[in-house]
């Protein structure tokens, strides 16, 4: 199959970013990062080295790297992958650079209008990140990037279409061994991941970052379930849909108790360890934006949410 030639930006140097950045590069993707700082400085000097703490491998890949993005410089995909509280502060420095396509890859339980606001609709695509697990110094410890089978994120343009830059965008990311996917819904599945993930989040964060820990404690697990189940009215009341639609029929119709061992079993692993607590522990920020931001929409749904508010009483202000 012949290269594709499209210039790309990652936006972020973090565990997707890196993972994201590094596996295009080792396809040959004309990819560049974009770091600020000590991380500059390591990404310019070591490149970027991943671990799997669970296949224990490593490797190390030379990336280009800038530190600021000039308004002349252009590019056909900028990847935007940090935290979503992060989002404000970059958002002037891409409404100065023209490069077509920004591809949000970001939690966000809100909808894209602050993206589109700032940039414009035609420039918006969104998307979802690969991997997960924590950097410790100069290393990235992660799970998931090209091969891995841990699950296929979406991609999709704001209305649901399948435009030529969009297949052109996936087709890269699966050169490069990421299993992505098309998605006509790609609003209502960010949505739903990131509510489904603040409550979850929060308790996690509430036992000390600790999936384990969280896993022996019933009482919030049990929460925790209730909590979720009580997601998809809130998103619908605000005009979501639940997607996949499993996480709407799954608090419906399958009992609390299974739910909870599920939870239970679950959480006691170490996928859980590396793919939720790890996040938790160097991401505390971004979970309480994601809180905030899912409690907005519970009190535009004027619904109860009993369980919902339980989580996250007194949170929003931390």
């Amino acid at each position: 199959m012949e290269k594709d030639n499209a210039r790309i930006l990652v936006i972020g140097a973090g565990v997707n970013g890196s993972v994201c950045a590094a596996g295009l590069q080792r396809a040959n993707v004309n990819v560049t990062v974009l770091a600020r700082g000590w991380r500059y400085e390591e990404l310019a000097e070591q490149g970027i080295v991943i671990e799997n703490p669970i296949k224990m491998t490593r490797t190390v890949t030379k990336v280009p790297v800038i530190n600021r993005l000039e308004p002349q410089d252009l590019y056909e995909y900028i990847l935007v992958i940090v935290r979503k509280n992060q989002v404000p502060d970059l958002l002037p420095v891409l409404a100065q650079n023209r490069s077509p396509n920004i591809v949000f890859m970001i939690n966000n339980p809100s909808g894209p209008e602050v993206y589109t606001a700032a940039l414009g609709r035609e420039r918006v695509m969104l998307g979802f990140v690969f991997a997960g697990g924590k950097r410790e110094d100069s290393v990235i410890r992660a799970i998931g990037g090209p091969g891995d089978a841990v699950g296929a994120p979406p991609f999709g343009e704001l209305d649901g279409s399948i435009t030529p830059l969009l297949k052109r965008l996936v087709a890269i990311f699966r050169q490069a061994g990421f299993k992505v996917t098309i998605s006509a819904h790609s609003i209502d599945y960010l949505a739903t991941h990131a509510a489904m993930v603040a409550p979850l989040a929060r308790l996690i964060i509430k036992n000390n970052s600790d999936t384990y820990a969280l896993a022996r404690s019933t009482a919030d697990l049990c929460l925790c379930v209730n909590a979720m189940g009580e997601v998809p009215a809130v998103l619908h009341a605000n005009g979501f849909r639940v997607i996949p639609a499993s996480n709407d029929l799954i608090y419906r119709f399958v009992p609390r108790f299974l739910l909870v061992a599920f939870m239970r079993r679950f959480l006691a692993t170490r996928l859980a360890e590396v793919g939720a607590a790890w996040h938790c522990q160097q991401a505390p920020d971004e979970m309480c934006q994601l809180g905030v931001e899912l409690m907005a929409l519970v009190e535009k749904s004027g619904l109860p949410a009993l369980a919902l508010r339980d989580v996250f009483a007194g949170w929003e202000t931390k």
